[in-house]
């Protein structure tokens, strides 16, 4: 009779408790990884105690306490460190300090393991297999590129799902989509593409849809097009989706926001999003909006509104840039991210 091998679960570790860290956690350690939560502040002995509670259009899903272990960000173990899948959870513009910091602690803890001796496999040993990137936008891949280590992949995703955290232990899910899609833009050994690949697979298990793309970049631009068209508006005129693409003069703006970025993604990227702007509003964007999202509010808006920085910067402030770069005026989104930093700067000043 042979004896049946059991295959070990993943090691996980969960970089930041938002909304969208909450729901991935739970859904993973739902899915039988061991899963590592690095949290801050009082977030860390609510979690312990109470764990995670899901709830919304997934269903309901309460994840106990003793299913996670839940570490403070700026104390982890160095195995919640060294693990197979670093998921970096935070905003977009936080993606560069974290990682350096988590590497730089990590490095100095192998070259005291190795009396002194820093060496190229002990900081690897020392680091996470593989880091997958949860953030809406464009630019954070190339700065954790730059600060990891060369022999650790990094994988980027989309989520078309929206998240609101209720509290420090409770996320709702108001609106899926469609499944979180994980791939990679830089390119990555076969060998890493293919653990990716498998705690893609185990991860089906939890309560989140995942899928692996071999083809990630267009389904990022594609998003990154849906978000500065929605987020940083919604976040000015606190409309929902769906009172957005009906509101004739929000339509205006947004199919003008939508044509800039799109001619400076073709020209930046070499992918055409869309023919213009107000084919794009008319054929997709308000298609998919009205019957699956009208209700959601944008999470820019949910930042502004708590005093959080917001991801402007690598949404429309990315079509500004990009657009500067290929000398392509960008009027509509550098208006647009002007007011939403405006918006940052009156409710720090209060």
């Amino acid at each position: 009779m042979t004896a049946t091998v059991e295959t070990p679960p993943l090691r996980m570790t969960v970089l930041g408790s938002g909304s969208v860290g909450l729901a991935f956690a739970a859904s993973h350690a739902q899915a039988g990884h061991r899963v590592t939560l690095l949290a801050r502040g009082s977030a860390v002995p609510m979690l312990r105690q109470e764990g995670i509670t899901v709830t919304g259009v997934c269903g309901d899903h309460p994840v106990e306490p003793q299913r996670l272990k839940v570490s403070d960000v700026d104390r982890p173990d160095a195995e919640d460190i060294a693990c197979d899948v670093l998921v970096v959870a935070t905003k977009a513009y936080q993606v560069r300090q974290v990682l350096k910091d988590l590497m730089l602690r990590q490095h100095e803890a192998a070259e005291a393991g190795a009396a002194g001796s820093h060496t190229r496999r002990g900081v690897l040993e020392s680091s996470p297999k593989a880091v997958l990137l949860l953030q809406n936008g464009w630019g954070s891949a190339d700065e954790a590129r730059a600060v990891l280590p060369s022999g650790v992949p990094v994988f980027s995703s989309i989520m078309m799902i929206g998240i609101e955290r209720r509290s420090p232990t409770h996320v709702n899910v108001n609106v899926q989509a469609s499944p979180i899609r994980v791939g990679t833009l830089f390119g990555a050994a076969p060998e890493a593409v293919d653990g990716m690949k498998d705690t893609v697979a185990r991860g089906q298990a939890g309560f989140l849809p995942i899928t692996y793309d071999d083809e990630i970049e267009p389904a990022i631009l594609n998003k990154f097009l849906f978000n500065t068209c929605l987020n940083a508006i919604g976040a000015i005129t606190r409309m929902t989706y769906g009172e957005l693409v009906s509101n004739a003069h929000a339509r205006q703006l947004i199919t003008q926001v939508a044509d800039e970025t799109i001619r400076v993604v073709r020209a930046q990227r070499g992918l055409p999003l869309a023919p213009d702007g107000t084919t794009y509003v008319e054929k997709t964007l308000t298609p998919f909006v009205l019957p699956k999202a009208a209700a959601h509010r944008s999470s820019m808006l949910q930042d502004v509104e708590a005093g959080r920085r917001t991801e402007i910067d690598y949404l429309n402030g990315a079509v500004v840039r990009m657009g500067q770069e290929r000398g392509m005026a960008t009027p509509a989104n550098e208006a647009v991210a002007n007011l939403v930093r405006a918006r940052e700067t009156s409710i720090t000043v209060a």
